[in-house]
């Protein structure tokens, strides 16, 4: 049972079973044609979803543009397969049963498609994991180390960091509190501290699902006698789909929020460090933490940036120039990381920040972006590597990120 579970659902079996069972579904929709009082109502039904697929494409990619990267080509069509098949499942009286079946088929491997691309879920196990810290509120937080099953674990805490500052709407952010931090004898101890962001679309809540970080550091604090770090994942959307690019725009002060609001708070409701932090996210919550910390680096000396662009977009430059800074290029360049570190090459002006560029290796864009940002945050005074692992623009990518350079972030904290 436990090799069932712990099985691949995004490996290459994976995939052809999968788009095997899509193509499948299609067919006995398809199959209709065959019949002359329902070839009518198919080939309706297939426009409609070609021409849907078509139109959420170019609300997406071209019009609205919510997200700072490209939905996967294979998403689309997925999405418009499943759409075929359901709407066939509607229109064709006398066969509702057998193409409704297809129906659910194609909607549970059009969902199948998109955890290809982005491998929010690896394995069977991971879509219902076993628990590996005492989720409660910040109102809850235990007097004495909780436990599972008799082990010692952490605490995944719920907590409103609000916007004193900013007046930034943010929604409730998650914290990860090592056992260590409960126990008598750390009473009066600081812990480090790492803050992370999610990425565009996304929830704080994501890096300890789909991004594994419950499950590492849970494995660090077994390996280190219950000590790990205090990581909390905050919000630098303000929603699930916002785009502020993370910085002080019309309309959010997000960067305000990040560099101001989030380590006052985190520092009244904890026993972190006042003066050594660590900042970090995935792809949009890459960028950002290196925007923060070229725009901020005496709040934060520490950085991760995996997946991140190589500048905060909503479209194109010129896009979002205008709708953020009223179309002064100037204002732009004066807060854009990459125009910063130019600016400071060879003057040492980020002296004492360290940082780590992380891409997968089939994710072109990352790579081309941070490998030339690395290159220029070195020039710019920075301790910064850039490494590519296995991987897209995807969970895979991150989740192994995070688990290489969790020791990276701890080492920063304690260092004299």
């Amino acid at each position: 049972m436990r090799e069932l579970l712990s099985a691949s659902i995004t490996g290459v079996h994976a995939h052809w079973v999968v788009f095997g069972l899509l193509a499948l579904a299609a067919l006995v929709a398809l199959h209709a044609v065959l019949h002359p009082q329902l070839r009518r109502a198919t080939v309706k039904a297939a426009v409609g979803a070609v021409v849907t697929t078509v139109l959420v494409w170019l609300v997406l990619e071209v019009v609205w543009k919510p997200f700072p990267d490209h939905v996967p080509l294979e998403i689309y069509v997925a999405g418009g397969v499943a759409a075929f098949v359901v709407a066939a499942a509607i229109a064709q009286r006398g066969r509702r049963i057998p193409v409704g079946l297809a129906a659910v088929v194609a909607i549970v491997c059009g969902l199948a498609v998109a955890n290809f691309s982005y491998q929010q879920y690896p394995t069977l196990e991971s879509l219902d994991p076993a628990p590996k810290a005492v989720e409660v509120s910040y109102a809850q937080l235990p007097d004495s180390v909780p436990m599972i099953d008799g082990r010692p674990v952490g605490a995944l805490v719920t907590l409103d960091l609000p916007g004193e500052k900013s007046g930034f709407h943010a929604r409730p952010a998650k914290a990860y509190v090592p056992p260590a931090y409960f126990a008598p004898e750390n009473r009066g101890k600081d812990f480090p501290l790492l803050v992370l962001m999610a990425g565009n679309p996304g929830r704080p809540v994501q890096w300890f699902g789909s991004g594994g970080a419950e499950n590492t550091l849970d494995e660090y604090q077994l390996d280190h006698g219950g000590f790990a770090p205090i990581v909390v994942s905050v919000d630098a959307t303000g929603s699930f789909l916002g785009n502020p690019i993370c910085v002080d725009g019309p309309k959010d002060k997000v960067q305000t929020y990040l560099a101001v609001d989030v380590p006052a708070e985190l520092e009244r409701k904890f026993r972190v460090s006042d003066r050594r932090k660590a900042i970090g996210g995935l792809s949009y919550g890459g960028t950002c933490a290196l925007q923060v910390v070229t725009n901020h680096p005496q709040v934060y000396d520490t950085f991760l940036d995996f997946s991140g662009q190589w500048e905060p977009s909503i479209g194109t430059h010129e896009q979002t120039v205008q709708a953020f800074f009223g179309g002064d290029e100037a204002a732009f360049r004066a807060v854009n990381p990459v125009d910063l570190l130019e600016a400071a090459q060879g003057k040492d002006t980020y002296r004492g920040i360290a940082g780590r560029f992380v891409a997968g290796e089939s994710d072109p864009e990352a790579v081309e972006a941070l490998k030339k940002i690395n290159v220029l945050a070195l020039g710019a005074g920075m301790d910064t590597t850039f490494v590519t692992v296995p991987g897209g623009h995807s969970y895979q990518t991150w989740r192994e990120a995070f688990h290489m350079y969790l020791d990276f972030v701890v080492e920063r904290a304690q260092r004299p």
